[in-house]
């Protein structure tokens, strides 16, 4: 598909996206809306919380807007009277200036060239999945090629800087400034490619030490194992055995361990935590209290729980003013994800609840949230 996109404070660009890899088109336009934040300096400069931005949608042309900028970030619409670069055959490319010190070529063979997909020719398919056809490396990082565009010699793919991977990232890669690039040092030098270099997909050859960009499916063989991702499916699986899971969150310098449920909204219509106990006393608590209110309307504010701690002490239920503490609520069902949390709050040695200001217990023994 022949497309045409601008971007703020661009002209018109024009790129080619092979139709057997597309799908809706509205995707395809959000997928390169993505990209243009990904490599667009003006649109990177924007905020990259994507619930600011509007998309304007007339089955044909896509429009995107943000309400600090008065007019449109991005636009997108097909062109089929015009053919783009994209996957074309490459016929010319910038010239070599530094050959005779290289001792080699710095773009490959014409008919290898030929095979690389355009700019923007795979901006469907997950970073993980793309296929890395160029390696270029010197002592101060790796550029690895996806896409080029043949007439300018710009190109999209991974690189990292100052032997560092883990700060690696995609984006645009200026291969003519590269082939170009002297470093003062002795003796010189260059950036060159990587002769022995096999083509493959970005999981299987980029570096160890970098940071993923798993496509989220639990299940790819592609990307690699990303520990959110299994840790979110085998917490929803929970949830769906048992109707509810327990998180705990481990004591540090700075907060006191708590424990909180995830899941129990769907089949009660709210949820517990507990903060400043030993992490499986919480969570031995919470099931307990799970159970005394199945089949019920809920907790008030203000009931007391008896015969639910040692020692005969009571438990006290309170509401909690912000669900900013529940990590894994957001991660199993969305960052939009809202449930009333009831607090059950463990009182002091004289039986005094810290929400009385009698009470001995100092607010970080156990935080009220």
């Amino acid at each position: 598909m022949d497309i045409r996109m601008r971007f703020l404070g661009h002209r018109w660009k024009r790129t080619t996206v092979p139709t057997d890899a597309t799908g809706g088109r509205e995707e395809l336009f959000i997928a390169l809306f993505l990209r243009a934040m990904e490599t667009v300096p003006e649109l990177r400069a924007l905020p990259d919380a994507l619930e600011e931005y509007t998309v304007r949608w007339d089955g044909e042309e896509m429009s995107v807007y943000h309400p600090n900028v008065d007019q449109a970030i991005f636009r997108a619409a097909p062109e089929p009277e015009r053919s783009a670069q994209g996957g074309a055959r490459v016929s010319t490319w910038p010239p070599e200036l530094r050959r005779d010190e290289r001792d080699h070529d710095f773009y490959p063979a014409p008919e290898v060239l030929a095979e690389i997909p355009g700019l923007w020719a795979t901006v469907l398919d997950p970073h993980e999945h793309k296929v890395v056809r160029l390696r270029y490396s010197s002592t101060r990082g790796e550029w690895y090629v996806v896409e080029v565009d043949g007439a300018t010699g710009e190109a999209y793919g991974w690189s990292y800087s100052n032997g560092d991977p883990s700060q690696g990232r995609w984006g645009l890669i200026d291969l003519p400034a590269l082939e170009s690039c002297r470093a003062d040092s002795d003796p010189p030098e260059l950036i060159a490619r990587d002769l022995d270099f096999t083509p493959g997909i970005a999981a299987n050859v980029l570096p160890e030490g970098r940071t993923p960009n798993s496509c989220q499916d639990a299940n790819c063989p592609v990307c690699p194992p990303d520990f959110m991702t299994e840790y979110v499916t085998r917490l929803r699986s929970v949830i769906a055995e048992h109707g509810f899971a327990v998180q705990a969150v481990l004591a540090d310098e700075g907060s006191a361990a708590y424990c909180y449920t995830v899941g129990l909204h769907e089949s009660q219509g709210h949820e517990f935590v507990m903060t400043g106990l030993d992490v499986r006393t919480m969570q031995r608590v919470l099931h307990s209290v799970v159970e005394r209110f199945a089949g019920t309307s809920g907790p008030v504010a203000g009931e007391v729980l008896d015969g639910l701690l040692a020692n005969g002490y009571q438990l006290l239920l309170r509401p909690v003013q912000s669900l900013e503490p529940f990590t894994m609520l957001r991660a199993v069902y969305g960052r939009e994800a809202s449930a009333p949390y009831w607090q059950a709050v463990w009182p002091d040695a004289a039986g005094i609840f810290p929400t009385d200001i009698s009470s001995s217990l100092s607010p970080g023994t156990q935080p009220l949230l």
